[in-house]
């Protein structure tokens, strides 16, 4: 076979000398390195990874000064042995460890990192261009220089409202799809240019021309439906001025540096970020403003520290106000030093200072230090600081004893307790001396401004029948004086305002528990480099893309030429006598193989079997996939169950169908989706549902509930049982032993939870499920008036409890209900006021009698009759068409059938690959490949049917990430099938498409999937872009995990790795690894845009954050790795599987520290299973790490060793 060599990054041919002289270039040298930029990699994993530990004790502004501020960080040993992941593993205490050691801090790495960019530019990328060529570039360049600037400068408006964009939105969006629909052109005129025989190129224009074609017509189908939000708009306007300035620049490194340009650029970019980084950790200033409705406020105030104030309201005009800082609050309770000020009217010591406290009545046996105000009644007690890993983000609430002297030395005035919690309840405390009075204050830091904001009115929108909040927005009135500025302005999540070089976010809403006010909360963020971020993002991701556009050419260029030279020798080979006609002589490159008759190419029967074999697969496995879509019938004489479980609920907050809440709630109770009855035989959720609202006492004798710890079993009086399932009949005569447990475990310090505590916790969740479901679907039974008040009282109490809503409202304007309360209210109209009943609950209690009287057919036509009302009268917050299709989609269980497939296609593929081994395959090689792209369609029709249902981009939780991850490895995989004929790419796709999909199996656990969105996640646009991009990192890396998995299996426990298939394992991995850094930087850098436009911090260090950063550097350090030649083949795979464990940490293992502001939660038995992944990935790169010349596959080896 002929073979064209080309290593990864060609290196330049000119020989002209490359830097900046011989003598500068020997200085910078050892800063150029790239062993020097792979060890900078290391180090800043290992610090973030360390700072991310440190969270679970540590105030996340602590981290940021101890790690990456700092030159050097001190590092404690315990930080490995997280409290939460030591007692998941071994349920016991954590040890104490001590000791630890110094490591370079931020500052350090990455001040080294700054200077290792900067010097390997001025060695290593020289100017090639020459003429006017280079007057050219350097003009093109410095045009793009100053663009940025002026884009940059442009985003700070220091004298007053920042206004929209200079050209309109919808402007912008058709400017938006021209050029779309101009790419997708100019794809189809170069797929139209490329000559036929360059199959693999027309391959990847051609889909590139579809999908964009695909998404013009659907835009331009929806028409002003299909636009952007304005908010939307907003963010791809800063992008496009960002795109604009990379486009100019790109340009002038066109004509610089030619072929290299995209590196500079993407370097550029990365310089651009850091220097943003350094800009807004030294400049940028961050407070909140808080405001109850009707109040004006002028002051900003810093939650992250406190101040004592000292008021004298002696003068009407004005207060004077004087301040002491937390700093020398700190230095004064540690000296004991009293703090004297000229400014200070007496002195003031501090006694005891405590970060963070809570109060309680003082009681008579208590040691008050305080004699003097509220502390008199009050006593402060210490509790565990808020950190940063903490999903609750509490603030702290300080408190100190301060004692109050008088300036002449005299006898101390008194001690006082001072807290933030008087400051926020509003409470004063004062201090007189020489007649004159003082208030005492411990509040947050205060900054005052020239302007004032008024809050008109402020609103916060939750999804139906919860509390959980859609939107928060506030209609507030802006006075500044000093600008000539008074208006009325609306801010709202993911909304914010500029003005006077300051931005206002909308951050919460809060309501006063006592007199019900209402008040909002707006981070105020000063930032004058806000626009950087925006830039860097689009220098670094156009950079990548004409950097990693010429390595894909070049790669195609390779293949095709390759593939040509074979089918030269083929077609040399077939024009030979059939005596002569036999395989190529063995090669040192190449395995022997079986000597056997080439046959003519592309005829007769064995060509005719190698396709119609795989068709027909490809037919059986479809038709097996509509047999399975398909619904089942009722006849006349049986309940129609499927008909019942397409009724809508309101649950979660959201419309669903009843199936959907039985099967959830069977999930979160019993861990799959159905029951088996007294015969053990399976019954479908929904059929115990209906029984629980008709005979509950009947549905209380199903084994449902799943208690699997043998502890609570004991506790329970329960009996061994093989798959850990009870009555509830069997355990709630025990009910208060539960919940006496219970409630300690609930008074325990959340550091204190062992396992025991978690499983009562649990079993007490689900018997709250249970009784949930019972009071909001079970009639109440009234006999008397007493009754009637009774049951009206309990149904009020349970709508703080968010129940199921199963009856509709007749009128618009009313609300979902409850029906056992909606049954309540046709009773009273009906027996007391003469009033007509509400014909939905009517329906609904005609389908329970049917079911209860055990009559079929009654049950049926009630069901249909209730579902013809909901056609024509239903609310129109509902949509049954998505509910119907919801129901189909439960039934069908799509996720399940592409499980099944790609098992199927990876038996395949594996006997494809073994009978390779001995004869040719292409038979079974091709009819794996049709298996798959069946899973692949099932697959991509489950992911679709979830965007529709939820009205969501494909990723909004874990569940959707793992089916989402699986979906792009399965496609990644099928397509590398394209340029690597061996099968690689469907082993990779089934391997990768089967352990997502059991994954996410195991996520569904929690119940309902199509979770409601927090109000700040509530943004289409960054969903549809950060997440789905951030999550094809995820999977990229994992696919490169798999190949070099792959890899190493191959050749050391089979013979099977040739030196061609080693090539081309390596081939895969580093252009997966390319494809992973792209989308695992732009994705995070997008993930930094989202925060930074819901919040005002680009980038917050928290542990989620931390986990996808450790990603990009993690991918960084292997390609740099492998571009300095410090990795070869073997290297390249081992780094590719440490890059699994990376991935799993992000994905999961933060989630289980405690949590931060990104994760999605902690999961019972993740820390095992992480541990056994972490451990079986580190066992194969030591096993991987074993001499080649003891592996099996010897063909590794120089021949003369492999001899």
């Amino acid at each position: 076979m002929a073979t064209v060599e080309l290593t990864e990054q060609q290196q330049d041919t000119d020989g002209a000398p490359a830097g900046v002289g011989d003598f500068l270039n020997g200085l910078l040298a050892p800063l150029a390195s790239l062993k020097l930029t792979v060890t900078l990699f290391a180090l800043a994993i290992f610090l973030i990874l360390a700072s991310t530990l440190a969270q679970v004790e540590k105030d996340i502004w602590q981290v940021i000064d101890d790690y990456y501020r700092a030159w050097f960080a001190w590092i404690d040993w315990r930080l490995f042995v997280p409290p939460s992941f030591w007692k998941s593993l071994f349920n016991r205490p954590v040890p104490t460890i001590p000791g630890g050691f110094y490591f370079p801090g931020g500052a350090l790495i990455g001040s080294l990192m700054a200077l290792n960019l900067l010097a390997a530019h001025l060695v290593r990328f020289r100017i090639q261009a020459r003429g006017w060529r280079l007057v050219s570039g350097l003009l093109v360049t410095g045009a793009g220089i100053l663009l940025t600037t002026l884009i940059i400068l442009g985003g700070h408006n220091p004298h007053g409202l920042q206004g929209e964009a200079w050209i309109s939105y919808q402007t912008l969006w058709w400017l938006f799809l021209a050029g779309l629909t101009g790419s997708c052109f100019a794809s189809a005129y170069g797929w139209w240019r490329l000559a036929p025989e360059q199959r693999l190129s027309r391959w990847l224009v051609g889909a590139a021309v579809l999908l964009q074609g695909v998404l013009v017509g659907y835009l331009y189908s929806r028409g002003s439906d299909g636009r952007l939000s304005d908010s939307a708009m907003r963010i791809l306007w800063q992008l496009t001025q960002g795109g604009a300035a990379a486009a100019v620049l790109l340009a002038g490194c066109l004509l610089l540096f030619k072929k290299r340009a995209g590196i500079v650029l993407l370097h550029g970019g990365v310089g651009l970020m850091m220097f943003g980084g350094f800009l807004v950790d030294r400049t940028a200033v961050e407070g909140q403003l808080q405001m109850q409705e009707g109040e004006t406020v002028n002051f900003v105030q810093d939650i992250r520290t406190v101040e004592l104030a000292i008021v004298d309201r002696s003068d009407p005009e004005s207060d004077r106000v004087t301040v002491i800082p937390k700093p020398h609050l700190l230095r004064a309770a540690e000296s004991k030093q009293p703090i004297r000020h000229d400014l200070l009217p007496f002195e003031i010591r501090v006694d005891r200072f405590l970060q963070n406290a809570d109060l309680r009545k003082v009681k008579a046996e208590d040691d008050n230090p305080a004699n003097q105000g509220l502390g008199r009644d009050w006593l402060a007690e210490p509790v565990r600081p808020g950190a940063g890993a903490d999903s609750s983000s509490k603030v702290d609430l300080s408190a100190a004893y301060i004692t109050v002297l008088p300036k002449d030395a005299s006898e101390p005035l008194g001690t006082w307790l001072v807290s933030l919690l008087f400051s926020a309840q509003n409470i004063p405390q004062s201090v007189t001396i020489d007649g004159k009075s003082y208030e005492i204050w411990l509040r947050f830091k205060r900054t005052y401004k020239p302007y004032r904001f008024q809050l008109l009115d402020v609103r916060k929108d939750d999804y139906l029948g919860t509390d959980t909040p859609r939107n928060y927005s506030s209609d507030v009135r802006l006075v500044d004086p000093t600008r000539n500025v008074d208006r009325e302005l609306r801010i709202w999540m993911n909304n914010p305002l500029r003005f006077a070089g300051e931005t206002f976010y909308q951050s919460s809403y809060h309501r006063d528990p006592q007199t019900q006010q209402e008040g909002t909360t707006l981070a105020v963020v000063t930032n004058t480099g806000w626009m950087i971020p925006y830039i860097s993002c689009m220098l670094v991701m156009i950079g990548m893309l004409a950097h990693f556009s010429i390595t894909l050419t070049r790669f195609l260029v390779r293949v095709e030429t390759e593939r040509r030279a074979a089918a030269g020798e083929l077609a040399q080979l077939a024009s030979l006598p059939a005596s002569g006609r036999h395989a190529p002589a063995p090669s040192p490159r190449t395995k022997p193989q079986p000597q056997t008759t080439v046959p003519a190419v592309g005829r007769g029967p064995r060509a005719l079997l190698a396709w119609s074999v795989p068709a027909a697969a490809a037919v059986v496995c479809s038709a097996w996939v509509l047999s399975t879509a398909r619904a089942p019938r009722a006849t006349e004489n049986e309940f129609d169950l499927a008909a019942f479980g397409r009724l809508p609920v309101i649950a979660d907050g959201r419309a669903k169908p009843l199936d959907t809440l039985a099967r959830s709630t069977m999930l979160v109770l019993s861990s799959r989706q159905y029951y088996e009855d007294h015969n053990e035989q399976p019954q479908p959720a929904i059929r115990w549902l209906l029984e629980l609202m008709i005979r509950p006492d009947v549905a209380f004798q199903q084994r449902v509930v799943r208690i699997d710890n043998l502890d609570v079993q004991t506790l329970l009086g329960l009996e061994r049982r093989e798959r850990f399932r009870y009555a509830p009949t069997e355990f709630l005569p025990q009910l208060e032993k539960l919940t006496e447990q219970a409630e300690q475990a609930h008074n325990k310090d959340p550091a204190d939870i062992t396992v025991y505590d978690k499983k009562i916790l649990e079993l007490e969740k689900k018997i709250g499920i249970l009784d949930l479901l019972l009071q909001a679907f079970t009639p109440p039974k009234i006999e008397s008036r007493e009754d009637l008040m009774a049951a009206i009282n309990r149904q009020q109490a349970l709508k703080r409890r968010h129940p199921p809503l199963a009856a509709p409202p007749t009128d618009q304007r009313a609300e979902w209900d409850t029906f056992a309360s909606a049954w309540t209210m046709n009773y009273v109209k009906s027996k007391f006021l003469d009033q007509p009943s509400e014909k939905p609950t009517e329906a609904i209690a005609r389908i329970l009698v049917a079911f209860a009287d055990n009559d079929p057919k009654a049950f049926n036509k009630a069901v249909a009759e209730y579902r013809q009302w909901l056609g024509e009268h239903g609310p129109g917050d509902v949509s049954l068409a998505a509910v119907d299709f919801e129901a189909f989609y439960n039934h069908f269980q799509p996720f399940g059938v592409a499980r099944g497939l790609y098992i199927a296609a990876f038996a395949l593929g594996m006997l494809a690959w073994l009978l390779s081994q001995f004869t040719t395959a292409q038979t079974f090689t091709r009819t794996a490949v049709a298996v798959a792209l069946v899973a692949f369609a099932v697959h991509t029709f489950a992911l679709i049917a979830r965007m529709y249902i939820s009205g969501r981009p494909p990723v909004t939780n874990l569940y959707s990430s793992a089916v989402f991850i699986g979906w792009g490895a399965a496609g990644f995989g099928l397509l590398l099938n394209l340029f690597f004929r061996q099968g690689v790419g469907t082993i990779l796709a089934t391997v990768a498409a089967f352990i997502t999909l059991g994954i996410a199996n195991h996520l569904a656990a929690d119940g309902d999937t199509f979770t409601v969105l927090q109000a700040v996640l509530d943004t289409q646009f960054w969903l549809a872009t950060h997440v789905t991009c951030i999550t094809f990192g995820y999977m990229t890396t994992y696919a490169a995990g798999l190949l070099g998995l792959l890899y190493v299996c191959l050749g050391l426990c089979t013979p099977w790795l040739t030196r061609d298939l080693s090539r081309d394992l390596t081939r895969m991995t580093y252009g997966t690894l390319c494809f992973s850094i792209f989308f695992s930087f732009v994705g995070t850098v997008l993930g930094g845009l989202w925060a930074d436009d819901s919040w005002g911090r680009f980038w917050g260090w928290d542990p989620k954050e931390n986990g996808a950063l450790m990603i990009v550097l993690w991918n960084a350090l292997v390609l740099h790795a492998r571009w300095g030649k410090m990795i070869q083949e073997r290297g390249l795979a081992l780094l590719s599987i440490a890059g699994n464990i990376f991935v799993s940490w992000s994905w999961f293992g933060v989630n289980e520290l405690g949590v931060g502001l990104h994760a999605y939660g902690f999961r019972e038995g993740m820390v095992f299973w992480l541990s056994v992944a972490a451990l079986a990935h580190l066992a194969i790169i030591a096993a991987g790490m074993i001499p080649q010349r003891y592996w099996l596959c010897r063909v590794l080896q120089p021949p003369s060793t492999a001899a």
